[in-house]
């Protein structure tokens, strides 16, 4: 019986594994190439071309003092303003507007969470929780000012004292001169 001679496949493994290598090399270059050419972007972001002052015509010396001269009465104004791109600036607005961002159960307590639209520095928001009509549970809160518009700081309500079911909630917004009542609903 003649014996067959048993071909070796190792070959096949091995030029598998060095494509294989070769893939993952690729991607590795490419990716840590990708990776600096960003870095090296990011330098340029703060770059600033600075002219000369002999390069300054009277045309430019204008331009800039209509720039530095922008406030409606000629006066110089030095508080920085954001920019409002849609809409009418809620700052200006005669009453304070928000709404309830968060309202749910979490431990044990009704969280209840408010952004209000305008910028207030001081002022406090009053919770009133009605049932059915019926004033359940009242609270007070300071109001708190973000980057451009105020929270109040957060009512947390015992759970153990409100029975199942459906709750409007009102929070009156009192600051200055300005208030506006904020509503929403919450199921227990």
């Amino acid at each position: 019986m003649a014996k067959r001679r048993r071909r070796s496949k190792k070959w096949i493994w091995w030029t598998l594994f060095l494509i294989l290598l070769v893939i993952a090399g690729v991607v590795c270059y490419l990716v840590w190439d990708n990776y600096f050419n960003d870095k090296k972007g990011d330098s340029d972001i703060g770059f600033v071309e600075v002219t000369e002052p002999e390069e300054l015509n009277e045309n430019n010396i204008e331009i800039i003092e209509n720039v530095v001269d922008d406030s409606e009465d000629g006066e110089r104004n030095d508080e920085k303003k954001v920019a409002q791109y849609e809409g009418e600036d809620p700052n200006k607005a005669e009453g304070l507007s928000g709404a309830v961002t968060y309202a749910g159960v979490f431990s044990e307590k009704l969280m209840i969470r408010v952004n209000i639209d305008q910028y207030l520095q001081s002022g406090n928001c009053q919770l009133i929780l009605k049932k059915d009509g019926v004033d359940i549970y009242g609270d007070v809160a300071n109001i708190t000012g973000s980057a451009s518009t105020a929270t109040c700081e957060g009512f947390d309500v015992p759970v153990s004292g409100l029975s199942a079911g459906n709750y409007s909630i009102e929070i009156i917004l009192k600051s200055d001169e300005k208030s506006g009542v904020i509503r929403g609903e919450v199921d227990i």
